[in-house]
């Protein structure tokens, strides 16, 4: 049932990386709507590259529109683009209109997706799997490198599964040596990705062409998450 909307003077900008896979945008305005169905106030969105609008586009069209501006980063890791792309431009951004905008925490690896996933796959016939493994996208940033590492080590310690690997989208490669040599057949893969863009769907594919997969899809995909963001926004509010 969707709740009607009662206050119009509040609103929430959810913020994607952007893609050139048209179905990554066409899952952000697809999450925008489920939202919408969950909260009262009006939901737009915008996206750091590729994908408009610009983050500086959205919020010069809207700025002096609502009396309250939540920024939401549909990000997973604490990388450049969270660092710089986010928290640095929204502050500079906020100068600049003399208004404050208020970024909202992002989901939490730990805290809000690793039980969820955890529940996913237990209720999944997944004692027959060899392997775990994990992926983000290419950063330069030791941060991301550390939280894929530590979410991916205490997913599998939680699911009682050996051999984990994690790694960057682009290593699929040195990740097949690793399993040809411990000999796995079935593996549970698990791009950690908000939505299904080239990126995702390039580790997928990649994979998929050597082993049996038990494919966990984007988090955006799980209503699971959508009701945590959508907790998150109304306690923001």
């Amino acid at each position: 049932m969707i709740i009607k909307k009662l206050n119009k003077e509040n609103a929430i900008i959810l913020c994607g990386h952007g893609s050139k896979d048209s179905d990554y945008k066409n899952e952000i305005l697809g999450l925008k709507i489920k939202l919408e169905k969950n909260i009262r106030y009006d939901v737009l969105n915008c996206f750091i590259e590729i994908n408009k609008p610009s983050i500086e586009d959205c919020l010069e069209e809207i700025i002096y529109k609502y009396k309250k501006i939540l920024f939401f980063p549909l990000l997973l890791f604490d990388g450049k683009h969270m660092i710089s792309d986010i928290k640095e431009k929204i502050n500079n951004l906020s100068q600049k209109f003399e208004k404050k905008i208020d970024i909202v925490n992002k989901v939490s690896l730990l805290k809000d997706v690793l039980p969820n996933i955890k529940d996913i796959i237990t209720n999944s016939q997944y004692k027959e799997y060899d392997a775990l493994i994990t992926s983000c996208s290419f950063s330069k940033n030791k941060t991301v490198f550390n939280q894929l590492r530590n979410y991916t080590n205490k997913l599998s310690t939680s699911l009682n599964i050996q051999n984990k690997i994690f790694h960057f989208v682009g290593d699929e490669e040195v990740v097949l040596s690793q399993l040809k040599k411990l000999r796995i057949k079935n593996i549970i893969l698990h791009p950690v990705f908000f939505f299904n863009g080239y990126l995702f769907k390039k580790n997928i594919r990649y994979f998929e062409k050597y082993f049996k997969t038990m494919q966990i899809f984007p988090i955006s995909h799980y209503d699971q998450i959508v009701q945590i963001i959508s907790k998150k926004l109304i306690r923001s509010i």
